[in-house]
């Protein structure tokens, strides 16, 4: 018999991302863990509202809800931005967060893939039309800007 723990629980009901309706604003890349002993679960979780003068001031509040039962634990793993146009159906992530550095945006843009199944770009990066595409092992990003590929080292 399979048995899921509490935080294991909490965790698969968390949406994976949450954001503001409409508009530019920051966001925070959040890792929630288990604090059960033997529960090694997590979670990434994307927050950004517009209200938040500070990246800091999203993760402290989320961290806060989050944690309240003793189940949870969370990181922030990084910020950026996001510009929200529901109209167009378009999602563009970018940035970085002063105190806790550059989230990951692929992992970010695959979280708002999920809640915004139906938009037709969710784009992270710099350039404000472009296509990501990070190959982390190799440490090169393929970026397509009007049909060019642009190919770009990173370290």
């Amino acid at each position: 018999m399979c048995t899921q723990t509490k935080a294991a629980a909490l965790m698969a009901n968390l949406p994976p991302a949450d954001i503001d309706p409409s508009g530019v604003f920051k966001y925070v890349l959040i890792r929630v863990h288990s604090r059960e002993e033997g529960d090694d679960s997590e979670v990434d979780l994307v927050r950004g509202y517009g209200w938040a003068e500070y990246h800091a001031d999203i993760y402290d509040k989320v961290s806060e809800e989050l944690e309240k039962g003793g189940n949870l634990d969370c990181e922030c793993i990084g910020g950026g931005r996001i510009k929200h146009d529901p109209q167009a159906k378009k999602i563009h992530v970018y940035g970085y967060s002063m105190g806790f550095g550059r989230a990951n945006h692929a992992v970010s843009t695959e979280k708002l893939k999920a809640r915004y199944p139906d938009y037709e770009q969710l784009c992270s990066g710099q350039p404000p039309n472009c296509k990501l595409l990070r190959l982390q092992q190799m440490n090169l990003v393929i970026l397509k800007t009007s049909g060019v590929l642009k190919y770009l080292n990173i370290y």
